[in-house]
């Protein structure tokens, strides 16, 4: 009879020990996906940060000849200086004339931020290229 008392106990502590196992990968796992998501989320922040500023670049509709005279004799200019969107999100724009495009063709640059504590945690820039009209 005691000889069952002792694989009883053996079996429980076998249980238990299983079962802390489980439990302890469950929770390593939901804290790893938390972190996941939460990176995703402040990587998605950027990206729509960078098109806001694409789009506020557009809605200035300046013109290629407007850009090159500010531009003068440099290959890149900033047009938009950093932008808050909210507490944590901005965006800046930068205008590139690159000597490999065609006559009149530059490419704007658009860097959506996502930042905490004034620490720069996720950043994506934007390209898109622009043909100047004739």
């Amino acid at each position: 009879m005691s000889n069952r008392r002792g694989m009883t106990l053996l079996l429980v502590l076998i249980m238990s020990s299983l079962i802390g196992i489980s439990a302890m990968l469950l929770f390593s796992t939901v804290n790893t996906e938390t972190m996941i998501a939460g990176n995703t989320h402040r990587i998605n922040q950027a990206k729509i940060s960078a098109a806001s500023g694409l789009n506020h670049f557009i809605a200035l509709n300046l013109t290629y000849n407007a850009l090159k005279e500010h531009a003068g004799e440099q290959e890149t200019i900033q047009i938009i200086a950093e932008t808050q969107l909210g507490v944590k999100t901005s965006y800046e724009v930068k205008v590139h004339f690159y000597p490999r495009l065609s006559e009149r063709q530059y490419v704007v640059e658009s860097t959506g931020y996502y930042k905490k504590a004034g620490r720069i945690i996720s950043a994506h820039p934007t390209k898109a290229l622009f043909e100047g009209e004739q």
